[in-house]
């Protein structure tokens, strides 16, 4: 009966426990790898804008510079 006992333990709706925690493993390291890309991408989105934004001031300062 306990032989009978420890394979229940090892096996939920028929899939082994190192399988599943083997599976969850991999889910959770493509989920870092998404996280880190879009943080990656967020970041090289912000950093453009604000350059962009830089310029454009630059740009406008200088014109009214001229106007003066």
């Amino acid at each position: 009966m306990s032989v009978a006992a420890r394979k229940l333990d090892q096996y939920a709706n028929g899939i082994s426990i190192n399988q599943f925690e083997s599976s969850l493993q991999q889910i959770s390291d493509q989920i870092r790898i998404m996280d880190e890309k879009l943080n990656m991408k967020t970041e090289n989105e912000i950093s453009y804008r604000y350059e962009n934004q830089q310029y454009e001031i630059s740009k406008l300062e200088n014109s009214i510079k001229k106007f003066i």
